[in-house]
């Protein structure tokens, strides 16, 4: 009975961080995705989106 029940303790612990890492696999792969398709020859995954507003400008951008 003691093996059971840490066995669904066990499981009950990898249900409970599965969103977790499938959150981080998830942002993982949009940063990939956005680095493939910038075609700037950079690797700057933590540089600022640009939407083309110009009133939305970030602390980063050079004026």
């Amino acid at each position: 009975m003691k093996k059971f029940l840490m066995l669904i303790a066990l499981m009950g612990f990898g249900l409970s961080t599965s969103g977790c890492i499938l959150a981080a696999a998830a942002g993982a792969g949009a940063v990939a995705a956005d680095e493939i398709n910038e075609d700037d020859g950079e690797f700057d995954p933590l540089e600022e989106a640009y939407d083309g507003d110009p009133s939305t400008a970030g602390p980063l951008d050079k004026d």
